[in-house]
């Protein structure tokens, strides 16, 4: 067993406005067991580490979000994942276009509920607290919005609009599924 001190941190504004990690001065001592010494421990280490190991393929395989990049082999899985802000901007640039396309396709309705399905398509704190009135509203224009998307636009959004689809149709949501 390895110990390791980790330093928590909590978010607050910054000087620009935007939120910042900011030490808290509380400084935790972790002890940190392999893999090897909680399999040699006992039946129930040895469960939980299988568990944690299988919480940790789907987790990827959720953050792959299509079929073809789950990992197949061990290579695959245990591979350094690129952090290059791809799904961040993926989903930066599914919210602009289902503004724009509400702005056409829901201009009957008032800017601040335009701008409410936004928010609830891009957060889903928003989401998880919306009423089924303004989910269900949501899920119809998210079906209308993947009628009018070009073929680009459904492959690049498939991943995203699926699981806000589900989620607007009352299936169980992982916090994972958003990310």
């Amino acid at each position: 067993m390895k110990t390791v001190q980790i330093e928590l941190t909590s978010t607050v504004k910054g000087d620009n406005g935007k939120n910042v990690r900011k030490p808290t001065g509380v400084v935790l001592e972790v002890p940190v067991w392999s893999a090897e010494e909680l399999q040699a421990h006992s039946a129930e280490a040895s469960a939980w580490v299988d568990a944690a190991v299988a919480s940790a393929c789907l987790a990827k395989a959720r953050n792959a979000g299509t079929q073809p990049e789950v990992a197949q082999t061990i290579e695959q899985l245990i591979a350094v994942a690129e952090r290059s802000g791809a799904a961040l901007k993926l989903h930066a640039a599914f919210a602009a276009d289902f503004a724009k396309f509400l702005t056409v396709h829901a201009s009957d309705k008032k800017q601040a509920v335009r701008d409410t399905l936004v928010a609830m398509a891009r957060n889903k704190n928003i989401l998880a607290t919306s009423n089924e009135v303004r989910r269900t509203a949501l899920a119809d224009y998210l079906v209308a919005f993947t009628e009018a998307l070009t073929a680009e636009q459904e492959t690049a959004y498939s991943a995203i609009l699926e699981n806000l689809i589900n989620v607007c149709n009352g299936e169980a949501v992982e916090d994972a599924d958003f990310e």
